[in-house]
């Protein structure tokens, strides 16, 4: 193959392209996916490290040294053989379509918006519990739809376009340890009474990953939210219970629908307070905008696919 052919098909954006059309049309079922297998590791590990009868610094270092150990034990395999492969691009490819989590989670909130556009509030409350970790056993229609909208939201910038950035900043290797992290503040939810503090330092990574990446296409609305005369941004002094990446880019979306987001959550029948951003939500209002979220993975998969066709005819 042509030298100048060759280093185009192992540029890092046509790799990406790759793993990005993998996810869309060949995603794969969650019982098949790796990452089972990590978070049956890591409960495993949970149990025998996460007691509530130690102290409440022991129990947030115990947190911190466990995530540290998981990303070793899983990382440096995953590193060894990427070193290895003869075809380590094409490796790389792999580990980026593994750190993507968006075509499950889109079926599952397409699934649960129609349960709720049909009234079956049982059925909703049951395949929601499966995408967030608080409570659903008490969520009115309205709730429902707030936890369906809120991750649609979140899911393209945060499980596609997290990994995505690190994977063009640092590699592979990176973009799969942004995935694990996010896996273990879903496992430990710091609202949860067991992971209060074992939690913490999940948190915090998670935090910071999901601030960097959101807070910049927030900032990038505000100008066209102005223009087209939404609500007042709520002032950040206000925001309780979510990252700022999360208050900016939950608030900015909620002007752009014109949707009620926000509000407080229960986790084990604890009520944790959030910032509410006002606006109107039903059911219906779900099913009509879910389109709306439904093609971003698509929008992104063109706009790669344009950079590689600029790449091929302008290689050298």
């Amino acid at each position: 193959m042509d030298a100048h052919l060759l280093s185009w098909v192992y540029h890092p954006i046509v790799l990406a392209t790759l793993a990005l059309i993998i996810e869309r049309f060949f995603s794969l079922p969650e019982h098949w996916h790796p990452l089972t297998i990590f978070r049956l590791f890591a409960k495993f590990l949970t149990d025998k490290v996460c007691h509530q009868a130690h102290g409440n610094t022991q129990q947030t270092v115990a947190g911190a040294l466990l995530i540290g150990l998981l990303l070793l034990i899983c990382l440096l395999p995953v590193s060894i053989i990427q070193m290895s492969a003869e075809l380590h691009e094409l490796t790389g490819v792999v580990w980026l379509w593994f750190a993507i989590k968006y075509k499950r989670t889109l079926n599952q909130t397409k699934l649960a918006a129609i349960a709720l556009n049909k009234g079956q509030k049982r059925a909703a409350r049951a395949i929601v519990s499966r995408f967030v970790p608080f409570d659903c056993e008490q969520l009115s229609q309205i709730g429902l739809a707030k936890a369906i909208f809120e991750v649609r939201l979140r899911i393209l910038v945060v499980n596609v376009l997290a990994p995505l950035l690190a994977w063009y900043v640092s590699g592979p290797i990176a973009a799969l340890a942004i995935r694990l992290i996010i896996e273990c503040h879903h496992l430990w939810p710091v609202p949860a009474p067991r992971y209060q503090h074992f939690g913490r330092a999940a948190q915090v990574l998670y935090q910071t990953i999901e601030s960097l990446v959101l807070v910049v296409p927030a900032l990038l609305l505000r100008p066209w939210l102005w223009l087209i005369r939404r609500r007042p941004a709520v002032a950040l002094r206000q925001g309780q219970g979510l990252s700022l990446g999360a208050f900016m880019w939950l608030d900015s979306q909620s002007r752009l629908y014109n949707l009620s987001l926000g509000g407080p959550q229960k986790y084990h029948h604890k009520r944790l307070s959030r910032t509410r951003f006002d606006g109107t939500l039903s059911p219906q209002i779900v099913q009509n905008k879910l389109y709306l979220t439904g093609v971003w993975l698509d929008i992104i998969i063109i706009m790669q696919v344009f950079l590689c066709l600029v790449l091929f005819i302008y290689r050298p």
